[in-house]
């Protein structure tokens, strides 16, 4: 029979260092949660960038669209004017019955002149400043320009700088100080040289006409008055009229075009009136 093994009263001197190291040194089962936990944090981290990827296409997509998020419409009573100042420091002055659509834009500073005259004093800017209407946009190119746009097209007249002038049907036209063109949804006109004078006339309550057929009087004086106005016939729309008037008394010059040209007056119940070539 063996005798008992007598206690081992002493101490193990590595006992410390053993406890020190374990406390330091996760276990197991520490290790396999810690892995657990990273692997879970990329997954999650995967899941944030994809779930972002479509967020950042949309934001690409609507930069290069370029939607309108938010419009201002003004519009000008018959026989008043109206100055507006944009956000970027440009300036527009509205002429009579004029209607003018503000588009908020995220890349690009953009007008709609759906009927009426403007003139422009644009601030030059990193972003493009474009004025559409009737199919047909102009794109300024730092410059005061004057565009008028109803029954006959739109009237582009650069009096500083230069614009672009373009559509869907033809290339773009660049258009100097001192020159002007009518275009429309089909077709871009020829340049001409602009009457810098009359196209400004407006700005200060007159309108200036040069041997200007009648016809073109007509649809100039058309915006100053609620009545409509109309021509009879072709020979008389190609009577020529010379002179300044003053816009605030379209109808003082509707009634003295008889005692001018060899017209007939008519003059009808609703203000409308119709003009005939004296035969």
């Amino acid at each position: 029979m063996t005798a008992p093994r007598p206690p081992d009263n002493k101490a193990d001197p590595l006992k410390p260092f053993t406890d020190a190291l374990r406390e330091r040194v996760p276990g197991k089962d520490a290790l396999l949660s810690e892995g657990m936990a990273l692997t879970q944090k990329r997954l999650n981290k995967k899941k944030t960038i994809a779930a972002g990827l479509p967020i950042l296409a949309l934001a690409g997509l609507l930069w290069h669209l370029d939607p309108a998020w938010h419009t201002e419409d003004v519009q000008v009573a018959i026989g008043q004017r109206e100055a507006i100042s944009l956000a970027d420091g440009s300036r527009v002055l509205l002429n009579s019955g004029s209607h003018l659509r503000i588009e908020k834009r995220l890349r690009s500073r953009q007008l709609e002149l759906l009927g009426g005259e403007a003139l422009f004093t644009v601030v030059h800017a990193d972003s493009a400043f474009i004025v559409r209407s009737q199919g047909v946009r102009v794109r300024d190119i730092g410059t005061v320009f004057n565009l008028r746009s109803d029954a006959r097209g739109v009237d582009v007249g650069v009096i500083e700088g230069s614009v672009e002038v373009s559509n869907a049907s033809a290339a773009p036209r660049l258009l100097r100080a001192g020159e002007t063109l009518r275009a429309t949804a089909e077709r871009i006109g020829q340049v001409d040289p602009a009457d810098t004078a009359a196209l400004t006339a407006w700005q200060h309550g007159k309108l200036r006409f040069d041997g200007t057929p009648l016809s073109e009087v007509i649809a100039d004086l058309q915006p100053y008055r609620q009545g409509r106005m109309r021509i009879a016939d072709v020979s008389t729309g190609e009577l020529r009229l010379s002179g300044e008037f003053d816009s605030s008394r379209v109808d003082v010059l509707i009634d003295m075009l008889p005692k001018i040209l060899p017209v007939r007056l008519q003059r009808g119940s609703d203000g409308s009136v119709v003009l005939s070539r004296l035969r």
